[in-house]
């Protein structure tokens, strides 16, 4: 492919994904060129790079553009990454799902609360006001259940995010042990996923099991599983990982589509190597004591890329049985997975080092499988086979997937189906092209892009974006889906997406409810934000935030 000049522009390159939520101000985002929100679910790209996409006649990835354009298209692959990362990994799904799990564990006592003690916001301050109890059966033991649930979960949130928030974690008086938040996690999402979809847990792991054992371990002074005990944390988390993911995706496929010319001098002087960007790939490359490779399409890379892909998909507790109780939180937790498969590679598999060069499925599975064997880790095809044979052991999950089909999901937990839906068909696709979503630059340029390529790619793209001319968020329309039913789908997926944070606000939020949902829609006025969100919170609570008395601090 001759693409003439090859001037790389930031213009088209920068991101800045790696936020959980955005700043309040949407002008703050006019100089990004891409982004996801994970709380949002929306994929962010700047007018210029829409203009670019949108004048490909043939569809992203296809035809021969100008190289502008395939910048643009690099920046939608890295976008594409975090979407995927949060909607097609165990640990991002996870994360998501621990959002409605948070409203979800304490929905019937936030109700209780109501008839117990009265509109207060927040619950917070709520506790803190009233004598302290641990009876459910008191406006204060129900406080401290609501405010102690709701931090269990943000906790894990933040200390597999970034090492950096764990002074401000074990700090906090609602800290119990790192053990405790991956169990309640966990536990919370299993049971919102179950009540979703398998409410016999006929497919789903049952964590009702595991309360003994943490009991156990925690009487045994187990590190990790008791209050005030130490534990240990890898120099980094998802926050690191994901952001080298998606840029290494991106450099791969700056690679391959220049037909090799660019490599790692250009992407230095263009400023996409360096800070968060390339964290992820200088711990790797100390961990197994490798050199930094003298190109992009050098299997030190691949197997940089291949270890963040079995990192962040963990299998201990979701989707298999949690076997290994007392090894739970360093099993499921992204960085300590990659610093133990860097150590792998260092101690024992410099065989591997060499050992990807075609980017196909049987080096995957071949260099996944020797990698997580010696951990003792479930490897990815064992955790993608057993994705795929839920849907044919549940006919609940059967349903969830017909729904999925017609894009046409039932009004029960509608976000939760949405997602599960959506994460069940991109493990479907993953168990038979595992390399496609683990080197997709490698796959989306070159003679390695195909059709069955370029549909997979298509079939698993964002469900929410933005668009050239406006910033608020849209449903992406999908081929053969009907028109109506799509914006059904996204209608309900933002009710409950807002009732969520307005629940958020009710439990640790001082002061009156916020109605920062100007990001939803550039045309709304602050009145129509408020209605949205005040009509779907009485809808779920029996009562108008405008009831709420808002509690001060003596």
């Amino acid at each position: 492919m001759i693409i003439g000049s090859m001037n790389l522009k930031s213009s088209l390159l920068d991101s800045d994904s790696h936020l959980e939520r955005p700043p309040a101000d949407l002008n703050a985002w006019q100089d990004i060129r891409g982004r996801y929100i994970p709380f949002q679910f929306v994929l962010r790209l700047s007018p210029e790079i829409h203009r670019k996409l949108d004048s490909l006649s043939n569809g992203v990835f296809r035809g021969s553009p100008d190289f502008d354009t395939l910048q643009a298209c690099s920046t939608y692959l890295h976008e594409t990454v975090h979407w995927w990362q949060h909607i097609g990994s165990t640990a991002g799904f996870v994360r998501s799902m621990s959002y409605p799990a948070q409203s979800h564990v304490n929905f019937k006592h936030l109700r209780h609360l109501l008839r117990a003690a009265g509109p207060k916001k927040s619950i917070r301050e709520l506790g803190e006001m009233l004598p302290e109890s641990r009876s459910p059966e008191t406006p204060g033991g129900l406080a401290n259940t609501i405010v102690n649930n709701h931090f269990d979960i943000e906790f894990y949130r933040l200390l597999t995010h970034s090492p950096a928030w764990a002074q401000e974690v074990i700090q906090s008086p609602y800290f119990e042990c790192i053990g405790h938040s991956f169990a309640v996690t966990y536990a919370n999402v299993l049971f919102v996923l179950a009540s979703t979809c398998d409410e016999t847990f006929n497919v789903i792991p049952d964590p009702r099991p595991w309360e003994k054992e943490f009991a156990r371990l925690r009487s045994s002074k187990e590190e990790g599983f008791y209050f005030g005990s130490d534990f240990k944390l890898a120099e980094l988390g998802v926050r690191e990982i994901f952001e080298g993911q998606a840029r290494f995706a991106q450099l791969q496929y700056l690679h391959f589509v220049s037909n090799g010319k660019l490599e790692w001098d250009a992407f230095r002087s263009a400023g996409m190597l360096k800070g968060l960007y390339i964290q992820a790939f200088e711990a790797f490359l100390r961990g197994t004591q490798l050199a930094w490779p003298p190109s992009i399409n050098h299997p030190t890379v691949a197997l940089f890329m291949l270890v963040c892909d079995i990192a962040t998909n963990p299998g201990e507790g979701f989707p298999m049985p949690l076997l290994h109780p007392a090894a739970f939180f360093t099993d499921a937790d992204p960085g300590m997975r990659f610093i133990f498969l860097c150590s792998a590679i260092a101690n024992e598999g410099r065989g591997l080092t060499g050992a990807i060069s075609s980017y196909s499925k049987s080096e995957y599975y071949e260099i996944a499988d020797a990698l997580t064997r010696p951990l003792l880790v479930e490897s990815p095809q064992t955790i993608a086979d057993t994705f795929h044979k839920w849907k044919s052991e549940s006919e609940s999950l059967r349903l969830l997937m017909a729904e999925h089909q017609k894009f046409d999901f039932g009004p029960r937990n509608q976000s939760v189906r949405l997602l599960l839906a959506h994460f069940l068909s991109f493990y479907s696709d993953k168990l038979t092209r595992p390399e496609v979503f683990c080197w997709p630059g490698a796959w989306l340029a070159g003679d390695r892009l195909s059709s069955d390529i370029f549909e997979v790619f298509e079939r698993h793209t964002a469900l929410f974006v933005n668009k050239a001319d406006d910033d608020s968020v849209f449903p992406r329309m999908v081929t053969g889906k009907e028109e109506s039913l799509v914006y059904e789908a996204f209608n309900s997926f933002y009710s409950f997406n807002v009732t969520y944070d307005m629940t958020r606000q009710w439990i640790v939020t001082p002061g009156p409810f916020k109605y920062d949902y100007g990001w939803l829609s550039l045309s709304g006025s602050p009145n129509d934000y408020k209605g949205f969100a005040d009509r779907h919170f009485e809808m779920a609570y029996g009562i108008a935030p405008d009831s709420f008395e808002i509690l001060q601090k003596p």
